[in-house]
């Protein structure tokens, strides 16, 4: 008897200091644009510029928003447009060796694209701008005109600046669904997640992507990409 009491007593010590460390602070927020909430059901409150994010914590995002957290290691992950993750699973999941173990499929990626009639057809429907009136892409100006190109929203990840590329290519995505450079888009912006340190959302893009392009030869990339991210 005398047993079974400790080894309760050890049960609800363990039980406690779980819920304790789950309310502990695991990083703040670095950046976010749009509408970003911290907290849980029925709780939210708006995110605020170095405000602290605790691990029993949800962030989600609008249609248009991101964030980016800065763990207290010193990494940083993105959350981008209409999301909804736990803290702690995020934290978790920055840790991992995607971006290693994928390099060589996204530099296999870019032979394919750059090889590929799509990435030297200009895209219908986006707005086209004489050399006078072209803004840089991190100006991001589809927040505020509406449409983005093609060319717009793949220029930004081709320098590797991923982060600031997550939002035209959700954009982009989303304006054009079934537009030949579609394809390119999807597989790019979930590159950006796993660069990004949010494999959590990469993993979704990817097997959309498998879904989606079920008949592509890049399904098997993707594929292989999923794989290394387990």
């Amino acid at each position: 008897m005398k047993n079974l009491f400790i080894l309760i007593a050890l049960m609800a010590a363990f039980v406690n200091a779980k819920a304790q460390a789950d309310t502990t602070t695991a990083g703040n927020i670095l950046y976010y644009e749009g509408k970003v909430e911290i907290g849980k059901e029925p709780t939210w409150t708006r995110a605020k510029i170095k405000a602290p994010v605790k691990r029993n914590q949800f962030i989600r995002t609008s249609p248009e928003a991101m964030v980016e957290i800065k763990w207290l290691n010193g990494s940083t992950t993105v959350v981008g447009p209409n999301s909804k993750v736990e803290v702690k699973a995020l934290a978790q999941a920055s840790n991992g060796s995607g971006k290693v173990a994928t390099e060589g499929v996204f530099g296999e990626f870019m032979n394919v694209f750059k090889s590929s009639s799509g990435a030297r057809q200009s895209e219908e429907g986006g707005i086209r701008r004489d050399n006078d009136e072209q803004k840089e892409p991190e100006e991001v100006y589809w927040k505020h005109e509406g449409i983005i190109t093609f060319e717009q929203a793949f220029s930004v990840y081709e320098k590797k600046t991923y982060a600031q590329a997550i939002p035209g290519l959700h954009a982009y995505i989303d304006q054009n669904p079934k537009a030949e450079n579609t394809k390119y888009a999807y597989f790019a912006l979930g590159h950006c997640y796993i660069m990004a340190n949010n494999p959590l959302k990469a993993k979704d893009i990817f097997k959309s992507f498998i879904i989606i392009y079920a008949n592509d030869p890049l399904k098997a990339d993707a594929e292989k990409v999923l794989e290394l991210l387990q």
